[in-house]
């Protein structure tokens, strides 16, 4: 959202200058005149380029929806609440958006609405959450269930980064030890070759050559690198990059299984939580499939909700998109009959949040050895290429002689 700079003159004549975040310029200006400022000056602030400017992640939100909530229960208006976070929030893009937030509520405007006009902070399962407490005056519960949520989905983020770090280490860890070797060392051992007039095996050839590709042109490598990397997360970001890639994600061996599961716990926590808040199924799915993580199981649920809305059950729609569990399937299908829908949700998405833990464990169980036989089977190829000529070295000798 744009930042803006306006100065404008109150009622009793006194300069007003501030600094505030509004969607455009034109609504910033009716915004002014309808707090009866006369304005002078609005200009944009132009944001840095450069530098490294800390986003509003899943902790700050947990914080402030907590904080938030202790607030309302203890009396305090909402207004008043929203201008304290403001001023305590240790991200500064936190408490600029929280000011600007607090300005637009005490013009009259819902708090969920306010939220609406910053979607990439506020995810829409917290929006709605806090639409559904102020429309039923249950504010404190709403902010109480939504920082359920949101642990629940960082908890079950962070558990699948710890299984993605191990291999991503190991293998970036193992490609700066070659790289170094074929930059400094295996130029040294060529040269000697040379010099020797060795006839080198094939691999020791294919060693030397991977070695000359990367200190004459590797800035060539590293620019496809980077560029490739920059393209993929452009095409992520499009429909139809995000849903073939998050397809490919649920086919993916080992990873596959904890990628279902993971949003599996999410889209049956989140939905949940909003029934729980009495928003209606159809909407409560809408909403939940905005936050289950995997493009390819959010369709399955944009298409439940439309089959519902025609008078289907919830557990054979389910069924029938073949993206889910049986278990989740099933145990929906006992809820429906019982009217428990809600409690049975939350029971699968913390049973799915254990067994994201257990699926971790053991894919270690797998890697760690499969790590072990990829970097030995590199680190070996080199080294073998590298030394080889050596173990032969008499005949190199009579060769040169």
């Amino acid at each position: 959202m744009p930042i803006y700079r306006y100065t404008a003159r109150n009622d009793t004549g006194n300069l007003i200058s501030e600094t505030i975040a509004f969607r455009d310029e034109a609504a910033l200006r009716q915004h002014l005149r309808k707090n009866n400022l006369f304005v002078l000056r609005v200009a944009e602030q132009r944001q840095r380029r450069f530098g490294i400017r800390r986003g509003v992640g899943l902790g700050d939100l947990i914080i402030l929806t907590r904080q938030l909530r202790t607030m309302i229960l203890a009396g305090m208006p909402l207004v008043s609440g929203l201008e304290a976070l403001a001023e305590q929030a240790t991200n500064p893009r936190l408490a600029e958006i929280m000011a600007s937030i607090s300005r637009v509520v005490g013009t009259g405007r819902s708090l969920a609405s306010a939220m609406s006009e910053y979607p990439r902070v506020f995810p829409e399962l917290l929006v709605t959450l806090i639409r559904s407490g102020e429309e039923g005056g249950r504010l404190p519960e709403a902010l109480s269930e939504a920082s359920r949520q949101l642990e629940l989905q960082m908890e079950v983020r962070q558990k699948i980064i710890s299984a993605m770090m191990y291999p991503a280490f190991t293998l970036l860890a193992t490609a700066g030890t070659v790289a170094a070797m074929l930059i400094f060392i295996v130029p040294t051992f060529a040269q000697i070759y040379k010099d020797l007039n060795a006839t080198l095996p094939p691999i020791t050839l294919t060693l030397v050559w991977l070695s000359d590709v990367l200190v004459h042109q590797g800035w060539i490598a590293l620019i496809v690198l980077i560029t490739a990397f920059v393209a993929l997360r452009r095409y992520y970001r499009t429909p139809e990059g995000r849903l073939r890639i998050d397809t490919l994600k649920l086919r993916a061996p080992l990873f596959g299984s904890l990628f279902r599961k993971s949003a599996s716990a999410s889209l049956t926590g989140s939905l949940a939580g909003l029934l729980e808040s009495g928003l209606p199924l159809i909407q409560a799915l809408q909403s939940a499939s905005r936050v289950c993580g995997n493009e390819v199981m959010a369709e399955a649920v944009r298409t439940v909700a439309h089959n519902v809305t025609l008078g289907r059950r919830l557990s054979d729609e389910l069924e029938r998109t073949e993206q889910f569990p049986t278990m989740v399937v099933r145990m929906i299908a006992v809820a429906e009959d019982v009217g428990t829908l809600p409690t049975v949700l939350k029971e699968i998405s913390l049973a799915y949040n254990e067994e994201v833990e257990y699926t971790i464990r053991r894919i270690m169980t797998v890697i760690e050895p499969v790590m072990i036989l990829v970097v030995g089977g590199i680190v070996g190829f080199v080294l073998v290429a590298l030394y080889y000529p050596i173990f032969n070295l008499g005949n190199v000798f009579l060769e040169g002689a």
